[in-house]
């Protein structure tokens, strides 16, 4: 009698693990492109939510339009890998979850206009819903507004990460007009200080001394500011104009006085977070200059002091030069905000 209650208890507390595990989750479940396209529509929050209409596609199935001039270039790279499937999945966080990595876009697209086949054209959206303890999480994996990326999944020492075909735009220097010239990249992407960035398998540690980051105007009201981070974290917030349009967080309305000199010694952790972020995209090794390749966009300056004196510039015309840019450049234009920040001027 005994022995029964012994396996009968055994079996029920097995179950009981097995449910908790998560091994089977939503995405998991999810076998056809109905099945994952009702599931991203149920993720919407409300009737004008992009995902509210949206449509799986494979790349193959977008149009080859004007507006998308590199698209076809980037169709034969996607079907030369066998990048034809609408969806993925993968642990692409590597929390033990499956992800989603979904393909496609809402057919009224916010606002562009139908194709002559009458059916709106518009540039791809490439997603990813990351599992997390029952919650989804969305993430953008497009580099720039009207960029046109293709993913697929590869594994490296075991684990999976996306990798993403791309284009990359150069300047054509050669020519008497202004042209560009645009070729297929391919990436791998990790996920890194919650957000996609370029993988870096062994980063390298180079003591930052000094952090600058200055913002230019742009056609309409982009915020200009410049920012003096220093290794000893006493740092400088110069706020030249429409700084705070923007929804300030609550505890720091005393910024609402207006633009001018700011003050204060930022926290460890947030210069500590900066650093990790620098030294993980291998900051030395990037490009001094990127440029989208439209009008009256947003400029920025990133200057970077270490190792004894030296220094690295990035001139970055659109703030798109690559993802790792992309997230510090984030984080950069939110500690306006987050820091205890002290008006002298």
């Amino acid at each position: 009698m005994r022995n029964k209650i012994f396996f009968l208890t055994l079996i029920i507390f097995s179950q009981f693990c097995f449910s908790q595990s998560g091994i089977l989750s939503k995405i998991d479940n999810l076998k056809t492109e109905t099945e994952v396209q009702d599931f991203i529509r149920s993720r919407s929050k409300t009737k004008e939510d992009y995902l509210a209409e949206f449509e799986l596609k494979t790349i193959q199935s977008f149009d080859e339009n004007s507006y998308h001039e590199v698209n076809k270039e980037i169709k034969k790279a996607a079907d030369s890998l066998g990048i034809t499937k609408s969806f993925y999945k993968g642990d692409f966080d590597h929390n033990g979850k499956t992800d989603l990595i979904f393909i496609g876009d809402n057919h009224s697209c916010n606002g562009f206009s139908p194709s002559s086949k009458g059916s709106y054209s518009c540039d791809s959206s490439v997603n990813i819903f990351l599992e997390n303890n029952g919650d989804y999480i969305l993430k953008s994996l497009k580099p720039n507004f009207n960029d046109f990326v293709a993913p697929t999944v590869t594994t490296l020492n075991g684990k999976q990460y996306l990798k993403i075909l791309s284009t990359e735009i150069e300047e054509d220097t050669l020519s008497s007009q202004l042209k560009f010239n645009h070729r297929i990249v391919s990436q791998v992407l990790d996920y890194e200080f919650d957000s996609f960035i370029e993988y870096n398998p062994e980063p390298k540690k180079h003591q930052i001394e000094k952090i600058v980051y200055e913002t230019g105007m742009c056609y309409g009201t982009c915020p200009m500011f410049k920012l003096e981070l220093n290794a000893d974290k006493i740092s400088t917030f110069f706020a030249e104009s429409y700084n705070f349009s923007e929804k300030i967080p609550k505890g720091k309305r005393e910024m609402k006085k207006g633009e001018g000199r700011f003050e204060t010694k930022i926290s460890t952790e947030t210069f500590d977070e900066l650093t990790d972020i620098l030294n993980y995209i291998d900051f030395p090794n990037l490009k001094n200059d990127y440029a989208v390749h439209w009008t009256d966009d947003h400029s920025s300056v990133l200057t970077v002091y270490y190792d004894g004196g030296k220094v690295k510039k990035i001139d970055d015309y659109g703030l798109s030069g690559t993802y790792g840019l992309k997230l510090l450049y984030k984080k950069l234009f939110e500690l306006r905000f987050n820091q205890d920040w002290k008006k002298v001027k």
